[in-house]
């Protein structure tokens, strides 16, 4: 009897034995499965993780690519205009052109009440556009201001757009100075024709700090753009610092962080480039032609091609200009039109 227990025994322990190895076998198992299970997790969320890392980032590329293709606001015809009420000079203000949108020329239309329309292409890196401003700035905005005229700034990177556009320039205009002039000349840049390639990277950096006030501060645009041209007085080396041009904008008025910021993100360099690949590869103004040189000075339709430094030969053109305009519009009433810029603004 005892020998049938004994018996009984070993097979039950046998068979608990076998039970607990199935067991500790599916243990084995079941833990192997879980720790593949945790490293497929873990792989699986580092994926993610890198998935929308690259992602957002591309998602902030795309972003800053399409805002540096849209243009600043308040100059839809890729430049500014200015207009006066007989003391106060005003910024038109306008929606920015879209991505891969076009400018919209401004109207022309005062001209049959004997307004002018000064356009003005200028680049902050040339000299002769310097020139031209120090010696005639003065008669375009105080005619502007006066509501004798409007003035339309485009700033452009022209030395850029040749280098890369290929587009051939034409002989630089006479700038043999007057007596005037003359008289003035150690306070006037050096007018030398544009190089094809002379201080790229400063036009464009200049030009968009122009832009960044137009489009966050345009009531100090015109500030700004006196601004720029008495700061640099070294044309064709390096130019202004991101941190000058964003204190020549605090000086002129525009203070505000999104200016700065702007300025120092150089958000508007491609609108930059595209406004003057326009300029020079199309005709920007009227139908005189297409940007070949700056300073370019349009009145009234009227391409403006004396001598960039001398006030008194501009002056005789913007009053021949003006006498011709007003001589042919037979609608104009006499009584109402608007009177020849003050004598004021003469040199």
């Amino acid at each position: 009897m005892s020998h049938q227990r004994s018996a009984r025994q070993k097979a039950a322990a046998k068979e608990r034995r076998a039970e607990n190895r199935t067991l500790a076998e599916i243990e084995r198992r079941r833990r192997r499965r879980n720790a593949k299970l945790r490293k497929v997790a873990l792989w699986t969320g580092a994926v993610i993780v890198v998935v929308a890392i690259v992602g957002g980032s591309g998602l902030a590329i795309r972003a800053r690519i399409l805002a540096g293709q849209v243009g600043p606001t308040n100059m839809a015809s890729d430049g500014l205009l200015l207009t006066g009420d007989g003391s106060t000079l005003t910024p038109t203000t306008t929606e920015p052109i879209a991505a891969g949108g076009t400018p919209t020329p401004s109207a022309t239309d005062s001209r049959s009440s004997g307004v002018l329309d000064f356009v003005v292409y200028v680049d902050y890196g040339d000299p002769r556009s310097a020139a031209f401003w120090q010696t005639s700035g003065s008669l375009l905005i105080e005619a502007a201001t006066s509501g004798y005229a409007t003035l339309e700034i485009h700033p452009v990177a022209l030395s850029a757009s040749r280098a890369d556009y290929t587009a051939t320039p034409t002989a630089a205009p006479s700038a043999e100075p007057s007596a005037e002039a003359s008289a003035t000349a150690s306070a006037t840049p050096t007018v030398t024709p544009n190089p094809l390639v002379t201080a790229v990277d400063y036009s464009q950096r200049a030009a968009n700090a122009f832009a960044c006030v137009a489009s966050y501060a345009p009531t100090y645009a015109e500030a700004m753009n006196e601004a720029l041209f008495t700061a640099q007085t070294e044309f064709g080396s390096a130019g202004l610092t991101d941190d000058e041009l964003v204190t020549t904008a605090q000086d002129a008025g525009a203070t505000g962080t999104d200016v700065s910021s702007c300025i120092t993100s150089n958000s508007y360099v491609d609108w930059v480039q595209e406004a003057s690949q326009r300029a020079v590869l199309t005709t920007p103004f009227d139908a005189v032609g297409s940007l070949r040189e700056t300073p370019t000075v349009v009145v009234a339709g009227e391409q403006y091609t004396g001598s960039v430094d001398d006030l008194e030969e501009f002056y005789a053109f913007v009053s021949e200009v003006y006498t011709t305009l007003t001589a042919t519009d037979s609608s104009t009433d006499s009584s109402t039109a608007t009177a020849e810029p003050s004598a004021t603004a003469t040199p």
